[in-house]
């Protein structure tokens, strides 16, 4: 199905943040119409794009209760990457997935958990970089 754009839409007062690292970023929502119902379903994302490989970066998303989870990564390093869980955002369930020696990753997971972390170990040398992504539905 086709992404629905809300043109002109000023207000995103609606949107929650996560900090990350030293910037904040926002957890973004997308409008798409889901194929069963022909309503419109909310994609929320969190994400870093091109950060230093060689730091530790972290990224967190409440999926607000959405049960379809996608976890993307890519570096120009091979990091270890922890995913991490939680009910509350207090309390974490660490390692739930870890991935090592990949230079991508894209998996989809049915999660149960509220909160989900994504976490890097410091990895290459100067000038490698990592993106990761986190979104749910």
């Amino acid at each position: 199905m086709p992404v629905k754009e809300l043109k002109g839409r000023k207000d995103f007062s609606h949107l929650n943040y996560t900090e990350v690292g030293s910037n904040i970023k926002p957890v973004k929502a997308e409008d798409t119409v889901d194929p069963e119902t022909g309503s419109l379903a909310p994609i929320l994302y969190s994400a870093v794009w091109d950060v230093d490989a060689t730091q530790s970066q972290t990224v967190t998303l409440d999926t607000e209760n959405r049960q379809l989870l996608e976890v993307y990564m890519r570096s120009t390093t091979s990091p270890t990457v922890h995913m991490d869980v939680s009910p509350d955002g207090v309390n974490w369930i660490e390692d739930v997935n870890i991935w090592s020696g990949y230079s991508k990753i894209n998996e989809g997971f049915y999660n149960a958990s509220r909160y989900v972390r994504i976490r890097t170990e410091p990895a290459g040398n100067a000038g490698d970089k990592v993106t990761i992504v986190i979104m749910a539905k």
